[in-house]
């Protein structure tokens, strides 16, 4: 079994800026007051418009052009990306945060990245679930379940 995931992931409002910007964006509300907007291969096109840019970390969809532009459009705004991918239990989660119009936090390839994540968001894990079952990002396993 496996897990693939790439997205913008924060605050319903704070992700509608992207979402009136690019054609290609749709919001997928998720629990605990948690939206996200899934990078599917064109959105990525659109928001990078052939524009080539240096890789960021180990992320497929995120390089400083991507980056670059979506600081100047969400702003003061809090806004986390994120890249999952597992596979036969092995694999991991690499996410960026941007707020006050620059990179506050940068996760390393892990598996525990994604729930570090949406704690910085203000998720509150339960006794029961962590942070990404509390926000049901286990709902789906792949890109094109969420769209369907």
């Amino acid at each position: 079994m496996g897990y693939y995931l790439k997205a913008y992931i924060g605050k319903k409002e704070n992700l509608n800026l992207i979402l009136k910007k690019y054609t290609e964006s749709h919001i997928i509300e998720l629990e605990s007051g948690i939206s996200m907007i899934l990078m599917t291969d064109e959105l990525f096109d659109e928001i990078s418009n052939d524009e080539g840019g240096f890789a960021i970390s180990k992320f497929e969809f995120l390089d400083k052009n991507v980056e670059q532009k979506t600081i100047d459009l969400v702003g003061d705004k809090e806004v986390a990306y994120v890249e999952s991918e597992f596979f036969g239990g092995k694999g991991g989660h690499i996410g960026v945060i941007w707020k006050n119009k620059q990179r506050v936090f940068l996760g390393k390839f892990k598996k525990n990245t994604m729930n570090e994540v949406l704690k910085r968001l203000g998720v509150k894990r339960t006794t029961v679930k962590d942070e990404f079952e509390t926000v049901g990002l286990g709902k789906n396993r792949y890109i094109e379940d969420w769209i369907e």
